[in-house]
């Protein structure tokens, strides 16, 4: 059985974060969204958006959190199954491609169409928040990579620091893949290939 999310949330407080994301995937920036849109796209009430935030830079702060809490959960899902790194990598790929391509692409053109004052409106995180969600990261880093030494997948001369480096470089990619995809058909993201280059980054 998986942990459960960082906290338990509402389905109105979920249906605002979907809101949020689904205006960001229609192309509109941060600073072109208001309290009412977010609420508009919610199906529910402005006031009601504020009973549960003080305004959309705690609204997007809530978002990014609970986003991350949901690949956590992913991930450690995945890893109660004896599988691979390979496999490993590719039912969470195949995961994100399914149910999370639009909300990271969402949170991504966000923060970049922001100024420097707004993200710092947006970083509201207590400390406790901040250290409990890095702390549950590299638990599931540290057994994701045990995994893969143990199978022969990953040269044991390689630190978890160094994998973690490798991992987050590819999905950053993946990610930019995906905006790029949302702006030009043409753009290809093939979750296939951000397997594949971990897998030979780490390979012995």
């Amino acid at each position: 059985m998986s942990e459960k999310l960082r906290k338990e949330y509402s389905p109105k407080e979920i249906a605002v974060f979907e809101g949020l994301f689904q205006l960001a995937a229609s192309g509109k920036s941060f600073s072109g969204i208001k309290v009412q849109d977010i609420a508009t796209a919610a199906g529910i009430g402005k006031g009601t958006v504020y009973e549960y935030f003080t305004s959309k830079e705690q609204i997007l702060s809530g978002a990014i959190l609970f986003a991350l809490d949901q690949i956590l959960v992913w991930i450690e899902d995945i890893l109660q199954e004896q599988l691979t790194l390979r496999q490993i990598l590719e039912r969470f790929s195949s995961r994100l491609e399914q149910d999370q391509k639009k909300t990271i692409s969402s949170i991504v053109m966000l923060i970049a169409s922001m100024s420097k004052e707004q993200r710092m409106e947006v970083q509201t995180w207590s400390k406790t928040e901040i250290f409990s969600f890095f702390t549950r990261m590299k638990q599931v880093e540290a057994r994701v990579f045990e995994a893969g030494r143990q199978n022969g997948e990953i040269d044991p001369q390689l630190n978890d620091s160094f994998c973690e480096y490798v991992v987050l470089s590819a999905l950053v990619g993946q990610t930019a893949g995906h905006v790029c995809a949302q702006e030009d058909a043409h753009c290809c993201c093939d979750t296939s290939a951000l397997v594949e280059l971990i897998c030979r980054a780490l390979r012995p």
